[in-house]
């Protein structure tokens, strides 16, 4: 069975393009359209002038709504990879996970550190970026004095810039769930740092008084499921009200201590109500809306008065209003899954139906100074001047890549609109490609984050073997990602994204960047030559498969060009002439028994590529000897087989039987390992907690370490160990490890994630170690041969020369060598082993020596005085005659 690949419709005209548009960087000083007006207290003509406008990523090649349909699919796809047994709450087991890591680093954070006396390398960890791509962020706000910007993410913490979006600092890396919902407080002291409370959406509550450090649970609260809202009041108490669902009613929970206690201040019963107050100091009412109908408070919740009912039927409702009305009011009523829009011009009182809105994600938002001035957002934001006659967008998804700097990223979890400390009014999109702000009520948007907001989500990293300065990598929403020397630093890194979309799964055959091949939900991508920018080339997926919403792709270990599809069945990709055509290389069909079932996991022994491996989403392993033609199931992992995802396999770079894989581990093991070739398989799970592994990775010193990316943390597990352990510390951030490679020559596991960038974990930082493959200072030699693994021009067979440093690790030769021990080195010296010869010495005459090395002997001839380098008026033997037989010569 044989077709061939052709590219989709538009991909040869996507290639040139990407070839000649898409790494081209453009250094422009005028800053962005619509910002070039100066902002009191930031001059924006100054902030802007120097930064970097990046190149335009080109949109991936399937039709429009092919977005909303991969985001349905991928919460789908999330969901099963958590595979677990019945009344298993797979969400709730990972947020007890990242809470117990809170608390460890708060222990750790406490803890007096302790030297550790040892010889051995210590590992640390080091975070590598992307310094100019950002994933997904949810809430903005200012600092108490309103001279810093604080930036919640999804999975990437917490973040303090500047007002201009330079110089971002994380103080979230400690904080597990990300931060959804946030408020600032002035610090306990006058020289304290903020308070910050942080909630998330699924429930958990945390405040910091020491810029992230540690964090702390306010008392008071009940336990949550969900938060919908946080405020502060703006007249000056710093009063903080909580909106939350228990497990039984919704609550407005309140505290007036800095948020260290809460008390309830109103009972929504069931209903998922909403919450809101003004921003602009005026005053400290509250207005709730409640089953439709609409209540004011003017002593901080103590006391309710009804002002008015929207009058239309609804099961759930978001509130927003604008202070340059009475307040104006709007509110979003959701009736089954029809949402419908409302205004009050009278503070509530009254309602007017406005429209019917769509794609909508919670997010709304009402301008301070304008009341006419109103958006929702969703996929894209909508935006209506006129109070409501009439919406448009912003912009459309599409045309972000275009111009990244000044288009809205698609997906809006948040909007917040804010005074500055000169009471101008400042708009903040929280978007999945970063935070936007704007000045002049969205008539035009600036990015925010395209220099230091280090929250990118990565499903891959692949890092050229050859070439490490050379980094790939596959985002969710930030699309495909290449570093090159060109960009390429020691410190943190940055990325230009050459094509939008989801990619995962990048793989090499040979390790290098000659061909990388990576999927997105919809097709194969891959990335041909070390060209500036390299060639893009588009396939279709297999016809009739069933395949994982990121299906992997494995290249192929002993032909670079090719590699493996995995769906209901194992594909060859084979490269002809120019385009690739595909083979079903295994008869299996791993659906017979379940139609839902598909190829999650697929390696190849690195020891002999013969030996392959194969996982499924069903938690069935297969083993193959004949490089995955023929398979043979290999026994059950147990009882609780059918409830493991197969997420990861590892062969080991030592041993051709040996095996790990990794998947979901809710209630059985998250990670069996094989000594037999596949054929039985033993739980090698201990010490991780119930928890999904994400990835599996060895160290490539051939010590036998493994490493695990899961859930929250990374974990290490070592040869002669009994379990795992937790090596994230109090250093590298709680987030989800998604993807892990080893880096050889530095002796480096390097972890993407998924909200926090990529962090390598150094098993060697200080180099003190050596082992066979280990080439640190890429001369194309390694450790074991190299005489000086740090610097690249030493290595056996350089050319040396006379200048006594060994550049060709051959310690005897005679450039490096002094016989004699005269001071000269025996390729300057003439005699090595007389130490009265030498360069420097005095000519002897009549001794038959080259004593001074000239290239003469007895070159003195009785002139002594008047040459100054001999010693012949002194030497023994020297006679008169000699001398005229000696100027008798001189005239023949």
């Amino acid at each position: 069975m044989k077709s061939t690949v052709t590219y989709l419709p538009v991909a040869a005209a996507l290639i040139a393009l990407v070839i000649t548009v898409a790494l081209t960087r453009d250094y422009s000083d005028a800053p962005p359209p619509g910002l070039a007006k100066a902002m009191s207290p930031v001059d924006w003509n100054t902030v802007h002038q120097n930064r970097d406008f990046f190149p335009q990523p080109i949109g991936h090649v399937l039709e429009d709504g092919s977005e909303k349909l991969n985001k349905k699919r991928r919460k789908a796809w999330f969901s099963e990879r958590h595979r677990a047994p019945p009344r298993v709450d797979y969400k709730q087991v990972e947020r007890i996970n990242g809470l117990m890591q809170t608390e460890k680093r708060n222990q750790l954070a406490l803890a007096p550190a302790t030297a550790m006396d040892t010889d051995a390398p210590i590992p640390e960890w080091a975070e590598r970026g992307s310094s100019n791509q950002a994933g997904r962020m949810h809430v903005a706000t200012h600092s108490s004095n309103q001279t810093l910007l604080y930036a919640g993410s999804a999975m990437g913490g917490i973040w303090i810039g500047e007002m201009d979006g330079s110089d971002w600092t994380p103080i979230g890396d400690n904080l597990f769930g990300g931060a959804h919902h946030m408020v600032t407080l002035s610090g306990e002291g006058s020289e304290d740092p903020d308070i910050v409370l942080a909630a998330a959406d699924w429930g958990a509550i945390h405040r910091t008084t020491d810029n992230g450090q540690t964090w702390e649970v306010p008392g008071g609260l009940e336990d949550s499921w969900n938060n919908r809202r946080i405020l502060k009041t703006s007249e000056g108490s710093e009063t903080v009200f909580v909106l939350m669902n228990t497990y039984w009613e919704m609550l407005l929970m309140r505290s007036t201590d800095g948020a260290t206690s809460f008390t309830s201040v109103y009972d929504f019963d069931e209903y998922p109500g909403d919450v809101w107050t003004a921003r602009d100091g005026g005053n400290n009412s509250l207005y709730i809306i409640d089953a439709g109908q609409i209540l004011r408070s003017d002593d901080l919740g103590d006391n309710w008065t009804p002002v008015g009912d929207v009058g239309a039927s609804s099961d759930e409702a978001e509130l927003v209003g604008s202070e340059a009305g009475a307040p104006r009011l709007w509110a979003v009523l959701h009736d089954g899954n029809v949402l419908n829009l409302h205004r009050s011009d009278d503070a509530g009182a009254t309602w007017t139906f406005v429209t019917i809105i769509e794609d909508y994600w919670r997010s709304l938002a009402a301008s301070i100074t304008n009341q006419d001035v109103f958006v929702w957002g969703g996929v894209e934001v909508f935006r209506t001047d006129d109070g409501g006659a009439t919406f448009e967008l912003v912009n459309s998804w599409g045309e972000y890549y275009a111009d990244p700097v000044n288009m809205l990223h698609a997906d809006v979890p948040g909007i917040d609109v804010l005074l500055d400390g000169a009471g101008q009014e400042l708009w903040y999109i929280s978007t999945d490609g970063g935070l936007y702000h704007s000045i002049d009520l969205l008539a035009t948007v600036y990015n925010l984050s395209t220099d230091g907001l280090r929250v990118s989500q990565y499903y891959s990293t692949l890092t050229n073997a050859e070439d490490p300065e050379r980094v790939s990598a596959g985002s969710q929403d930030q699309g495909y990602q290449i570093c090159g020397p060109d960009i390429y630093t020691e410190d943190l890194i940055e990325f230009d994204q050459v094509m939008s979309g989801d990619y995962g799964h990048l793989t090499s055959g040979d390790g290098t960047h000659e061909y990388v091949f990576s999927v997105y939900p919809g097709f194969i991508l891959a990335q041909v030559g070390l060209t500036d920018p390299p060639a893009i080339i588009f396939m279709d997926f297999p016809a009739n498969e069933n395949f994982a919403w990121l299906p992997p792709v494995v290249a192929d270990p002993q032909n670079n060009e090719d590699f493996f599809f995995c769906g209901t069945h194992l594909y060859h990709y084979e490269l002809e002439g120019s385009t690739w055509t595909h083979v079903l290389w295994s008869s299996l069909d791993v659906s017979t028994e379940d139609p839902d079932e598909y190829i999650s996991a697929l390696e190849f022994s690195p020891v002999n590529p013969l030996k392959a491996y194969m996982a499924t989403n069903r938690g069935r392993l297969f083993y193959s000897s004949d490089r995955g033609v023929t398979w043979t199931q290999s026994a059950s992992t147990g009882p609780e087989a059918h409830y493991f995802y197969g997420t990861a396999l590892l062969a080991s770079i030592t041993d051709a039987d040996t095996v790990w894989v990794g998947g979901s581990g809710y209630g059985s093991p998250a990670v069996y390992m094989s000594t037999d070739g596949g054929q039985t398989w033993e739980p090698h799970g201990q010490g991780l907690p119930d928890t999904l592994v994400y990835c599996l990775g060895e160290a490539p010193d051939g010590s036998g370490r493994v490493f695990a990316g899961v859930e929250t943390s990374a974990y290490q597990r070592d040869p002669d160990s009994d379990e795992w352990y937790d090596i994230t510390g109090n250093t590298a951030p709680i987030t989800i490890y998604w993807s892990i490679e080893a880096l050889t020559a530095e002796n480096t596991m390097r972890f993407g994630t998924y909200g926090r960038g990529i962090w390598d974990y150094r098993l060697d930082p200080d180099h003190l170690g050596c082992y066979p493959v280990q080439d640190y200072d890429g001369d194309g030699v390694d450790c074991e041969t190299d005489c000086d693994d740090h610097d690249k021009t030493i290595y056996p067979g350089a050319l040396d020369e006379c200048d006594g440093v060994d550049v060709n690790c051959d310690p005897d030769d005679p450039v490096e060598t002094d016989g004699d021990e005269d001071g000269f080195l025996a390729c300057e010296d003439c005699d090595d082993g007389n130490p009265a010869v030498n360069p420097s010495a005095q000519e002897i005459c009549d001794n038959g020596i080259d004593d001074d090395c000239d290239g003469v002997i007895d070159s003195c001839y009785g002139f002594a005085a008047t040459s100054g380098d001999c010693a012949c008026d002194v030497t023994p033997g020297r006679t008169f005659p000699s001398l005229i037989v000696l100027v008798l010569e001189s005239f023949f």
